[in-house]
């Protein structure tokens, strides 16, 4: 092992943990936090995504995705439209009552980003996404094998 893992793995999950705990404080006037802002924002990005396409880009079992989209249309963030031609297929748009919640998400992404790189270089900033990006594939080809078996 890598004596530099233990510090890689402590930063990443400090990281992690001080994202949730902004993002919930950010969203804490809306009826959601850090576990449905990616889905919300995806359906507002995506409008008529369905949940196929939304498993490839977030990368997550379809047992999580599917609570999760339920509860954004029970609080009546998400509206699910059947397909037209294949009813097994339910298209996802986002409501006039959830774009608020998206547009403070987006709002707090801003913010989140500005301070987290404050200070550093456009080029530092690129080859951390760019490391970071490769990290996640690493780690994504070796885990969600795992999780389709």
């Amino acid at each position: 092992m890598n004596d530099n893992f233990p510090n890689l793995a402590r930063c990443i999950s400090i990281v992690d943990r001080l994202m949730k705990m902004y993002y919930d404080h950010g969203l804490a006037d809306f009826e959601i936090g850090w576990g449905q802002q990616f889905y919300a924002e995806y359906v507002y990005d995506h409008p008529g995504v369905s949940a196929q396409e939304m498993v490839k880009y977030i990368r997550v079992d379809k047992a999580t995705l599917t609570k999760t989209i339920k509860k954004l249309i029970e609080i009546g963030y998400v509206t699910s439209v059947s397909d037209e031609t294949d009813r097994r297929v339910k298209h996802l748009y986002l409501t006039a009552k959830g774009e608020p919640a998206v547009k403070k998400i987006k709002e707090i992404h801003r913010d989140f980003y500005d301070t987290m790189c404050s200070g550093l270089s456009a080029e530092d900033i690129l080859l951390t996404e760019q490391v970071m990006e490769q990290m996640m594939e690493n780690i994504n080809q070796k885990v969600w094998h795992r999780m389709e078996e």
